[in-house]
């Protein structure tokens, strides 16, 4: 794992896929006029029509700590094969694979580290594909670090092999400096 400050544009060789690099750019470009960690009303889904698909919005519920997906975009749908909109994480995965997925969003939301991961999915076919998944902190209304913003791409697997199904293999911290607090802080 390498940790690296955030640079005005995107670290050389992060991403693996065009949605992620795509995406991280215009979270970028966010970042830049807010002067730190982006708002959910700063989103406009017209300037990103083609990555809406791929897009999720998780909430951390106040009162139990619960991760709860806001938003999932049809094309997680079909790349996951399951709905995950209006479900919570812990629904959807279990043991050491929630426990690793929980912890990175802690890392979003409670650090304002944007984190990249590839991961590897396994279908009951015994079907493999790995995915790239970056999940970038976002404020509520009232300022608050609950949000986590993020996509989800298929990409293809380079060099043939098939790590073990459900761990991260390839996780990648970027630090964002004077993002965590809300703008009015600064």
């Amino acid at each position: 794992m390498s940790t690296l400050l955030l640079a005005r544009e995107e670290p050389e060789g992060v991403f693996l896929s065009h949605i992620s690099r795509e995406f991280y750019a215009y979270w970028q470009s966010l970042v830049q006029r807010r002067g730190g960690v982006p708002y959910r009303s700063d989103l406009d889904p017209a300037d990103i029509l083609r990555l809406l698909p791929y897009l999720f919005i998780v909430e951390r519920i106040k009162s139990t700590g619960r991760l709860f997906f806001r938003l999932s975009g049809t094309g997680i749908r079909d790349v996951m094969g399951i709905e995950n909109t209006n479900h919570f994480l812990d629904e959807l995965l279990h043991g050491e694979d929630l426990k690793a997925v929980s912890a990175m969003f802690g890392q979003v939301m409670e650090q304002g580290l944007c984190v990249r991961s590839v991961e590897g999915l396994t279908y009951s076919d015994r079907s493999y594909l790995r995915v790239e998944i970056l999940r970038l902190p976002l404020l509520t209304g009232d300022g608050e670090s609950r949000l986590a913003i993020g996509c989800l791409s298929r990409i293809e697997d380079d060099n043939g092999s098939s790590p073990v199904a459900g761990r991260v293999k390839d996780k990648q911290v970027i630090q964002i400096q004077n993002d965590v607090m809300p703008r009015s802080t600064f």
